[in-house]
């Protein structure tokens, strides 16, 4: 499927945003506009720095001269997209009427809102090094 192409008499009248949709779908790594000043159709090809080409600016008069030109870049259209396969609907499983109940975890001693205060870090660390009994 291709742009439509201009009428050979009278003035044009393009719906630019169907057209410039179509072919932002169509070359999605383009972008495609439509000049009022110069009523033009213009496309910028933006490529890697590596590219040996570079950036390119494409001009036409119509939206099948600018598809042709894009081609010509070397800028390939993607395929239409396929609409996937609808599956097959299974009936919904009926829910349990009573659901499991889920355990909590163990409740840890807390202080109001906050855990537990830990020991200073100088006695954590003194405390690897030391022990200290008690019985004498």
């Amino acid at each position: 499927m291709t742009a439509p192409s201009a009428p050979t008499v009278g003035p044009v009248q393009w719906d630019t945003n169907a057209i410039t949709a179509y072919l932002q779908r169509r070359y999605p790594r383009v972008q495609v506009w439509w000049s009022d000043r110069n009523c033009r159709w213009f496309a910028i090809v933006l490529r890697p720095t590596s590219h040996p080409v570079g950036d390119e600016l494409l001009e036409a008069a119509t939206p099948a001269e600018l598809e042709q030109r894009l081609q010509a870049a070397g800028v390939r259209p993607v395929d239409p997209p396929q609409s996937p396969a609808v599956p097959a609907r299974r009936p919904i499983p009926a829910r349990p009427t009573s659901p499991r109940p889920v355990p909590r975890p163990a409740p840890r001693p807390m202080y109001g809102r906050h855990e537990a205060p830990r020991p200073p870090w100088w006695r954590r660390v003194v405390g690897a090094f030391v022990q200290l009994d008690n019985e004498w």
